[in-house]
């Protein structure tokens, strides 16, 4: 169902919940920023006017719609479970004539067909083409001159945060000199249109704190969880400054965020991403997570438990 104003479109999408959208803990993060991905595109072509998300622009050349900053704030991820209902509400707004912003409110159904809140996913695209074909350092921005386009708040605040995104923050404690190498996998990390995917970035991210998670946590005044501790993200925002070609790899340098109250529940971190073959910043990710109490978890606890007083015993 679609809503088309002078100033925006909306869109609701429903979803009945299984293992494509679930992951370890609850909603899957990679799956939610892939599908609001999909609702921003299709938003776009309905708002102005276009049957499918074919963009071209005035030289006749295709476009996409390549995201500059992802957000998502007040996520309660792991309400969502198997076999429950899913609304994405979303509501997309030009802000120029390259740049388009939407927000994604996520709700779940509860007893007596209540809808709760539990995430919001904001997203800011501009319109791109590559220069040249094969190329995916050779994007540059397009526009779309059909249709009109308003100011929007909450586009310009996101605007600053990418700005803001190309310096480490000043509370911002290096959990390592060495960085978090990862090769990206053309059949799974790239997508339709040729590019690294936007929501890849997260998962490299997740890999790179499960990697030095043990540092990680001790500079988050958090040593007491153990490195099998998972965490499910509350807050996550993303800033993309380029992208990379096939075969390039990719360094991740993680920065501990502790919280002022030490909050033992709470691991933040910020996150840049670097290409390999020219060190140029391709993302800055700040990353706020809560403690996620899990039966995996508890088991490997106890199995080490059960093992250590073995050792014991075995000494005495």
């Amino acid at each position: 169902m679609a809503e088309k104003s002078m100033d925006f479109v909306s869109v609701s999408q429903d979803y009945f919940i299984g293992m494509p959208q679930l992951a370890l803990g609850g909603l899957s993060e990679n799956w939610l920023l892939k599908e609001c991905g999909h609702q921003h595109w299709l938003a776009l072509a309905k708002r102005l006017d276009l049957p499918a998300p074919n963009f071209v622009d005035q030289q006749g050349r295709h476009m996409y719609a390549a995201f500059l900053v992802v957000k998502i704030s007040n996520a309660a991820l792991h309400q969502v479970t198997e076999n429950s209902r899913l609304w994405i509400e979303t509501q997309l707004t030009r802000v120029s004539a390259s740049r388009s912003y939407s927000r994604h409110d996520l709700y779940l159904e509860g007893p007596d067909s209540h809808r709760d809140c539990v995430a919001r996913v904001e997203l800011l695209s501009s319109f791109v083409n590559r220069s040249e074909l094969g190329n995916n350092q050779s994007v540059a921005r397009g526009e779309m001159a059909k249709g009109d386009w308003s100011a929007n708040e909450a586009a310009s605040q996101m605007v600053a945060q990418h700005k803001a995104g190309r310096t480490l923050p000043d509370a911002a404690l290096s959990v390592s000199a060495v960085p978090f190498v990862y090769q990206p996998c053309p059949y799974a990390d790239f997508n339709g249109a040729d590019f690294l995917y936007f929501a890849q970035f997260q998962a490299v991210m997740d890999r790179a704190e499960r990697f030095f998670q043990s540092d990680l946590q001790a500079l988050n005044h958090i040593s007491e969880r153990n490195s099998m501790a998972l965490w499910q993200t509350v807050e996550r925002t993303i800033c993309y400054y380029g992208n990379i070609n096939l075969d390039d790899g990719l360094e991740a340098n993680l920065y501990a965020m502790p919280s002022a109250d030490q909050d033992s529940s709470l691991l933040s971190h910020c996150g840049r991403l670097y290409r390999q073959s020219d060190h140029a910043l391709i993302a800055n990710v700040i990353t706020r997570k809560r403690y996620l109490d899990h039966s995996l978890v508890r088991f490997q606890e106890k199995q080490a438990s059960l093992k250590s007083s073995t050792n014991v015993g075995g000494e005495s």
